[in-house]
């Protein structure tokens, strides 16, 4: 304790025993923290703070540390009050819990304005970085509260399967109180990067001044921004993350998702994360080239995987579990919102081992309603392009009845049909078996077009596609007669009346790392591909490698 308040506490006691205040005992608070971080714990014991900490301006900042849990005012960080120097977020023993009482902003937004004034956009981690210990556990106080990493920040969030890391509500974390009911409780974590997007054009990716882009599209949620030119670029790691209770919608058509990727870059490492009870959608990717692997989505409330703006990705290993409410597993768009269908950068997701689990429960309905539309597989539309392999869709409800399964529209403008009949998208060693197995939305101008018979040509192979209530509920995933959320591939496929189904994996492998929205799938040699493992099943989780089991949440149950 510094010297003047040793001084200040002696003259205190010596004038109320002089006042007959002789009876009256001073105790140090145990909570009070000096300059050297240690909290007085009576007696003479100290210990060590162990709240996250940073110096900026020559003074030091840290938590309140208290009955186990570090709290953070928004004078510590907030939306108003972005941290502009490295954070390290310890894991608390006994389950202790990081408490922020506003947002966790990290680095300076740089938007149009302040770019043309000359403020330069950080690149590829220049700003600060945001790192967190496996164990740690994150808490908002608020329903707009949420994480937000600035272009050229960086997120360092590595968990262990032991020890994920969690971020949450105070109303989770802390109390306890919260259930499948409760999405929205805050607001998410928001990661933008200087990866393209086709919400710019080619002239404001290039140099202007002393920046290296003129690309500057505002974000969802408060004012933030993110685009540029730099697709590759690293916004840092994600791995055994869970995001619960997430998904604020600020208005509609402006909502913060469980995650969202605002041109991420392909250096970007997204793995064994989890959306859980969202209000909005669980995974967001507005142009980038940022991969997920290994990736859960339970009890989202709108769509599990959402990509559009251009994004060129892959994702491997997904999980989306429709527990009641929901809207897609899947929905891509290239563009939307009333802008032409073949904005450049177009998009293209390439996924393998896809489980998708429907719920067949309508909008507005079932035990956990949700207001974003009706529990349904994939849709693709609006000039979004794709490759799906190795993946399952189906229902969980007794007899597999559904609503749409997988989709294509090109209702607005023929473009999504276009680009599939001209072999830029693709589908093999797929198993769809839902009452509405497949839906399409035709433009005229393709009028002739029959998704089946395209499911059916060849490049496409091996796809399965079991609509006949006569033929389900099929063998499909391990327990699901008996359990709604069962997600584990069964060993063996056979429809209702058990005639066995087989289905030959595809061999992901063969994906270059290099691949064109608008081309026929780029395929080499087998283990051509860094990202795509080689699997011997289809879907995301297989009875050998339960890659969920110990840090999921909502699974199984």
């Amino acid at each position: 304790m510094k010297i003047k308040t040793l001084i200040a506490l002696n003259a205190l006691t010596a004038a109320l025993v002089a006042c007959g205040g002789g009876d009256i005992e001073l105790n140090p608070s145990n909570t009070v923290t000096d300059s050297n971080n240690t909290i007085n714990n009576g007696g003479g014991n100290t210990t060590q703070n162990p709240c996250a900490k940073y110096t900026s301006g020559g003074q030091e900042f840290i938590g309140t540390f208290a009955d186990g849990n570090c709290s953070y005012p928004a004078s510590f960080v907030s939306d108003s009050r972005p941290l502009t120097t490295n954070l390290f977020i310890p894991a608390l023993a006994n389950n202790g819990i990081h408490i922020f009482a506003d947002s966790l902003f990290i680095g300076e937004d740089v938007d149009s304005n302040s770019a043309t004034a000359g403020v330069r956009v950080p690149q590829n981690g220049e700003g600060p970085t945001l790192s967190i210990a496996a164990g740690a556990k994150i808490a908002f106080s608020g329903s707009n509260d949420y994480v937000r990493i600035a272009r050229g920040s960086r997120i360092v969030a590595e968990g262990t399967a032991d020890a994920p890391i969690i971020f949450s509500a105070v109303q989770d974390l802390r109390d306890n109180d919260a259930t499948e009911d409760d999405r929205g409780l805050w607001g998410g974590v928001q990661i933008n990067g200087n990866g393209l997007t086709n919400k710019c054009s080619d002239a404001q990716r290039l140099p202007v001044g002393n920046n290296p882009h003129n690309c500057h599209v505002t974000a969802e949620g408060r004012p933030a921004t993110y685009g540029g030119n730099n697709n590759a670029e690293n916004s840092g790691t994600l791995r055994y993350v869970v995001i619960k209770h997430a998904g604020f919608e600020v208005v509609d058509g402006s909502e913060l998702n469980g995650l969202t990727l605002n041109a991420v870059g392909s250096g970007t490492t997204i793995e064994y994360v989890q959306t859980y009870t969202t209000q909005d959608d669980g995974f967001e990717m507005f142009g980038g080239a940022v991969d997920l692997k290994y990736v859960v989505g339970v009890n989202v409330g709108d769509d599990t995987f959402d990509f559009s703006e251009g994004w060129v990705g892959n994702i491997q290993f997904a999980l989306a579990v429709h527990s009641s409410g929901a809207n897609n597993c899947v929905e891509a768009d290239n563009t939307g919102e009333g802008r032409a269908d073949d904005l450049t950068p177009l998009t293209k997701g390439r996924i393998s081992n896809l489980t998708c689990l429907t719920s067949g429960v309508d909008s507005g309905q079932g035990e956990f309603p949700s207001s974003k539309g009706d529990s349904e597989g994939m849709v693709y539309r609006e000039g979004a392009i794709f490759e799906l392999y190795n993946s399952i869709v189906t229902s969980s409800t007794v007899d597999m009845s559904s609503n749409e399964c997988f989709e294509i529209i090109d209702s607005a403008g023929p473009q999504t049909i276009d680009y599939a009949e001209a072999g830029y998208s693709a589908a093999a060693s797929n198993f769809i078996a839902c009452t509405e197995a497949l839906k399409q939305g035709v433009n005229p101008a393709n009028s002739a077009f029959s998704f089946a018979t395209w499911l059916a040509t060849a490049p496409n192979a091996n796809n399965v596609i079991v609509s006949d209530p006569a033929a389900l509920p099929v063998i499909i995933l391990e327990g699901l007669a008996e359990n709604p959320r069962a997600y584990i591939t069964a060993a063996s496929f056979a429809d209702a009346n058990a005639s066995a189904i087989n289905i030959p994996v595809f061999d992901v492998t063969r994906l270059d790392d290099d691949f064109a929205a608008d081309a026929a799938p780029a395929l080499g040699a087998q283990g051509n591909s860094s990202f795509f493992e080689s699997v011997n099943f289809i879907g995301a989780v297989s009875a050998d490698n339960d890659w969920t089991a110990g840090w999921t949440v909502g699974l199984g149950e």
